[in-house]
């Protein structure tokens, strides 16, 4: 008797060792998971400095100069892994999808100003964001350009690399002042705004 006990459990146990990849977990439809923006960090950039690259020094090269800009992000409607688990917890397990993430809001805009006069057709308060650029998979894109390719990414991955995750890039060096801060705006589609500012940065 026990070595017919002993028999079907080792029969189950390879059977599902064979078959783990057509092991039915459970998982049900998968679900929308919306996330919405409510703030925004920025930080100086020197791209001469390993990543990340981000500095507190009071002096950077115009040349290296760049903005890291971190969206803050807030997810709407949570659905947890689920996880299920065969016989034997180490021979096998399946995962479920997380989900569609679905943002809540568009991007429309992101504009840069400068607390001090940039150059002659920049006065302070004007907007800068056409002297910078967004790396993107070592391409260099506009501002405009990069929210464009930003609005086709599949759903799936946008909350792993959000927005401005390669950071943007000074491409025109300061003629009026070497000493700024920047400030940073971003418009929604809902018409939220999130701003903030940089500490001052020397550009030498």
């Amino acid at each position: 008797m026990i070595k017919k006990i002993f028999f079907v459990y080792a029969l189950a146990l390879t059977l599902q060792l064979f078959t783990a990849g057509c092991v039915d977990c459970n998982c049900g439809p998968v679900k929308d998971i919306y996330w919405t923006a409510f703030g925004v960090v920025v930080k100086n950039i020197d791209a001469a400095l390993p990543q990340p690259m981000t500095t507190d020094a009071n002096v950077i090269s115009s040349a290296n100069y760049g903005i890291h800009i971190g969206m803050q992000m807030r997810q709407l409607v949570l659905r947890k892994q689920h996880i299920n688990w065969g016989l034997i917890q180490t021979a096998q397990a399946c995962s479920c999808d997380e989900g569609n993430f679905i943002a809540k809001e568009d991007i429309l805009s992101l504009e840069i100003f400068s607390n001090n006069d940039f150059d002659a057709t920049h006065p302070k308060n004007t907007d800068l964001s056409l002297y910078f650029k967004v790396k993107n998979n070592q391409k260099m894109l506009s501002i405009v350009d990069y929210l464009k390719s930003y609005k086709t990414l599949p759903y799936a991955s946008k909350p792993s690399k959000l927005a401005f995750y390669d950071n943007v890039f000074l491409q025109v060096a300061p003629s009026s002042n070497k000493r700024h801060k920047f400030r940073v705006k971003i418009t929604l589609s809902d018409g939220t705004i999130l701003a903030a500012e940089t500490t001052e940065v020397e550009l030498s």
